[in-house]
């Protein structure tokens, strides 16, 4: 059938050259020649190229597949990634969460401690306090007592009714002695 279009075509280009509606110039000829090489590779390369066409379309549709599944696969991994990083922030809260809560328990404790040792502390230097007080109350009755009772004796010795200075003396000290 190519044949027939051939032969076709060389007849028709014959009529138009005798018939000089057609003078042959180097554009004529170079157009002549590609016609020539288009309809010959065409006609005889067809197949060859077609073949060679098809098997690059196959390999560049692999490269593509191969891409697509590397693509994928990154995704997967970067997904992966992802959720193991929302769950590792996840326990990084609730550790967190639990530590403020021992440390809050921590801190209760060392509070309370502290204010058991203040009070104890305190409780003590109280306790000391009261102790020397008490000491210092009795000696300084000690001394008033004896104070007091070395002015009695001084003062009732010097009076002139020995009996009656000796009876308000007995007196003063049986009744000092019922005050201590």
């Amino acid at each position: 059938m190519n044949f027939k279009y051939l032969l076709f075509f060389l007849l028709s280009i014959l009529i138009v050259l005798s018939k000089e509606i057609l003078v042959f110039n180097e554009e004529i000829l170079v157009l002549f020649a590609f016609g020539i090489f288009i309809f010959l590779v065409y006609n005889f390369a067809g197949n060859l190229i077609s073949l060679e066409l098809d098997a690059r379309s196959v390999k560049i549709e692999e490269e593509f597949g191969f891409y697509k599944h590397m693509q994928q696969k990154t995704l997967s991994h970067l997904i992966s990634y992802h959720k193991k990083q929302i769950l590792l922030s996840e326990e990084v809260k609730s550790i967190f969460s639990i530590t403020k809560k021992d440390i809050d328990v921590v801190t209760f404790n060392c509070s309370q401690l502290f204010l058991k040792f203040l009070i104890n502390g305190i409780d003590d230097k109280l306790k000391k306090i009261v102790s020397i007080e008490v000491k210092f109350n009795s000696l300084l009755q000690d001394r008033i007592s004896s104070e007091l009772y070395s002015f009695l004796i001084l003062r009732y010795t010097k009076s002139n009714d020995k009996k009656a200075s000796i009876m308000l003396l007995k007196n003063s000290i049986h009744f000092l002695s019922k005050v201590k």
